[in-house]
């Protein structure tokens, strides 16, 4: 009969919370700086903030709330082997785990929520783009206050999810959830960040500004890979006896939303990575300050009694979202052909057909800087004066 192996002795001394304390001290520099620059590039030139920036801010609010909870939680154990904290320790550990967890869901779905917003500020004249982003927004919205409903009374009664061996109770399948949560974080995130590339790739534009336009938005592919690297450690966290110990899921949940702020900045951003490359830069065009250009027309002569003089004068008009508030500068893609006026002035603002299609190669302008989708309309207005 063979004897059974003693359990290893435990290092009191062990400790991983450096896998927390690390990225929270990198992120809580990087994410409120950048979050600062976002706010400035909007107010500048007499801009104003909209609903996607406040939803960044909150976003940001939550993010650091995790950050914060979960160093709270190495504080008094986590980080260190389940067996060796005493009573208080493992109750304060799973009180602020906890905590972070319903923090960590609402900041991961508000951005979310921030970047369909930015997307629905910058490309609202593409009708079924207009739609799959309100679609989209109804359903992240619905899951994140299903998800933290479900995560605050995970457990009957709520204190039995941070006291398990004092509070008698039942608790739902935190695995089964959590892997739930993840699926659900990653493919939306995909769908998110695929979802407006055929606009960028339809631009009449060359290919290197729309590879760099594609990159702007395609930032999200961090996102993605965070959040796919964070759901190869749930299993293990999730059914580890010593879950205090092996926190490489609790790493990727801060580093996860983290990311996801900066992601959310950066094409706001934009301007400060073409100051870096210079090849990105596009051409200005015309009516980039949102006023009226206008060019001499050419001149011609009439037959019959009276001599008659055409003029034609050509300029531009632009329409803008509203996304910097009105006028102010920023760097333009110019797309290709000319609105032709038929029987006079068309007005720049009726959106009929190919015109509402802008963004797949037709008419306009693309403000990329961060100050939102301008659509420019040429027209030319002709009339003639007889001279008596």
């Amino acid at each position: 009969m063979s004897a059974t192996a003693p359990a290893p002795e435990l290092n009191p001394n062990d400790n991983n919370a450096y896998l927390v304390y690390i990225p929270s001290a990198v992120f809580v520099v990087i994410c409120p700086v950048l979050m600062a620059f976002r706010i400035w590039a909007r107010l500048r030139n007499g801009g104003k903030l909209g609903a996607d920036d406040w939803t960044a801010i909150l976003a940001l609010i939550f993010t650091l709330l995790t950050s914060g909870f979960l160093v709270a939680s190495c504080q008094y154990g986590m980080g260190r082997h389940w067996a060796t904290l005493n009573k208080h320790e493992k109750f304060e550990t799973n009180k602020y785990f906890y905590m972070a967890q319903v923090t960590y869901k609402a900041a991961i779905n508000l951005v979310k929520c921030c970047i369909l917003l930015l997307y629905l500020r910058l490309f609202h004249v593409v009708q079924w783009f207009r739609l799959s982003c309100w679609a989209l927004l109804a359903a992240v919205a619905m899951y994140c206050t299903a998800s933290i409903t479900a995560t605050i009374f995970q457990c009957r009664p709520i204190a039995r999810a941070f006291d398990k061996d004092d509070t008698p109770g039942t608790c739902i399948d935190t695995a089964k959830f959590w892997f739930a949560n993840a699926g659900f974080s990653i493919a939306t995130d995909v769908i998110i960040l695929l979802l407006p590339m055929p606009l960028v790739w339809r631009l009449e534009v060359p290919t290197a500004q729309k590879a760099a336009l594609a990159a702007v938005f395609a930032v999200g592919i961090f996102v993605v890979v965070t959040s796919c690297l964070r759901a190869t450690t749930l299993d293990l966290f999730a059914t580890s006896p010593d879950n205090t110990y092996n926190i490489a899921n609790v790493m990727w949940t801060i580093v996860e939303p983290n990311v996801a702020v900066v992601c959310s900045c950066l094409p706001i951003l934009r301007p400060f990575v073409m100051g870096i490359i210079p090849a990105l830069r596009s051409r200005r065009g015309a009516g980039s300050r949102g006023l009226p250009s206008y060019g001499n027309g050419s001149a011609g002569t009439g037959t019959g009694t009276g001599a008659q003089k055409s003029r034609a004068t050509q300029g531009s008009r632009s329409r803008s979202d509203g996304m910097g508030g009105g006028r102010g500068g920023g760097d333009w893609v110019e797309l290709g052909g000319v609105a032709a006026a038929r029987g006079g002035l068309r007005r720049p603002n009726s959106l009929t057909g190919s015109e509402e299609d802008m963004l797949a190669g037709t008419k306009g302008a693309v403000e990329v800087g961060g100050r939102g989708i301008h659509k420019t309309v040429e027209y030319s207005v002709q009339y003639s004066e007889e001279q008596q």
